[in-house]
C-alpha cells in the first residue's frame, strides 16, 4: 500500500509539470495581444523584404497573409506557445511558406519585441531545415479589413 501511495504521488507530480509546460506563459499571451496588427517583413538593413509575405493578426487568433505576386489574401488560424508563433493556413498558399511537407503552417520563433512593440525579431524555419532571420514592422493596413 506505501508503494502504490508513492506511485501515485509521483504520477501527479509528473502529470502537473506536464500540463504545466503544455500551456501558454504570460509573455505569449501579452505578445499575442501586441501582435494584433498589420506586418510588413524587413531585412536587417530595414528594407522591405519582397520573397516574404506580409502578414495581419486579428481577434480570436484569426489572420491572413498577402504576398506581393498574388491578388487574393490567404487566410489562417494562429496562436504564440512557449515563445513560437504558429500559423496554420486554411488552404496552403502557392508560394513556399511552410516548415512541413503540406505547405500549409508556418512556424516562428520570436526572439524579441523591440520596446513599443512595432518591430518583432524573427526566426523562420523551414522543412528543408533552413531558417532565416527576419524583423516584421507594424504598419497601417492600406485597404479596407476583410474579416477572416
Amino acid at each position: 500500500m506505501k508503494e502504490s501511495g508513492v506511485k501515485i504521488i509521483a504520477l501527479i507530480v509528473i502529470l502537473s509539470q506536464v500540463l504545466v509546460f503544455c500551456g501558454k506563459t504570460e509573455t505569449d499571451i501579452q505578445w499575442e495581444e501586441d501582435l494584433q496588427a498589420f506586418w510588413v517583413p524587413v531585412g536587417s538593413d530595414y528594407t522591405i523584404m519582397t520573397d516574404m509575405p506580409s502578414y495581419e493578426f486579428l481577434d480570436g487568433n484569426r489572420g491572413a497573409s498577402y504576398y506581393t505576386s498574388f491578388e487574393q489574401p490567404d487566410s489562417f488560424s494562429w496562436e504564440i506557445k512557449r515563445g513560437q508563433l504558429k500559423i496554420y493556413y486554411d488552404k496552403a498558399p502557392a508560394y513556399y511558406i511552410g516548415y512541413d511537407k503540406y505547405n500549409s503552417r508556418s512556424l516562428f520563433r520570436i526572439e524579441s519585441f523591440n520596446d513599443n512593440d512595432t518591430i518583432v525579431d524573427l526566426i523562420q524555419f523551414f522543412s528543408s531545415g533552413y531558417q532565416t532571420d527576419f524583423y516584421l514592422v507594424k504598419s497601417d493596413l492600406l485597404y479596407e479589413q476583410d474579416d477572416f
